[in-house]
């Protein structure tokens, strides 16, 4: 039988760990829909999304919004809640409203299959962030307590 663990782990502690294993996570995740996409769609080009850019992606921002998570449940009444509802529309303005019509910084337009990968990635991501991050921030079995 084990004994419970003697450390309390602090909210922010619990937000920073939580999104570094729900980015590992999601980074597993985008890197099977990027090979899945791929396959489907027959897009092989890597200039705009690639193993390197859905890694250095999917971990800082997951770990960051850990923080943010940790930050609204200390401060903020209700924070679980305001925190869902401030990463779901995160998500849809990051993954549904373009930055304009020329998505990359050298103003040509990106090519639809590269913004169907990107929207994707963007997606998983988000979700994870917005429901997983807090479930693993919170669940007792994870921290012992």
């Amino acid at each position: 039988m084990e004994s419970p663990s003697p450390y309390k782990y602090t909210l922010p502690v619990r937000g920073i760990l939580g999104g570094l294993f729900v980015g590992i996570a999601g980074t597993v995740i985008n890197l099977a829909f990027d090979i899945i996409y791929r396959k489907i769609t027959g897009y092989e080009f890597a200039e705009y999304i690639g193993i390197n850019s859905i890694i250095f992606f999917t971990i800082p921002t997951l770990i960051a919004a850990g923080i943010v998570y940790a930050f609204i449940r200390e401060y903020i009444k209700n924070g679980l809640i305001v925190y869902i509802v401030l990463a779901v529309i995160l998500t849809v303005i990051v993954a549904f409203i373009p930055l304009g019509p020329n998505m990359l910084p050298s103003g040509v337009a990106m090519p639809p299959a590269a913004r169907g990968l990107t929207m994707g990635t963007e997606i998983i991501t988000g979700i994870l962030g917005a429901f997983a991050l807090p479930y693993f921030a919170e669940h007792p079995n994870i921290w012992g307590s």
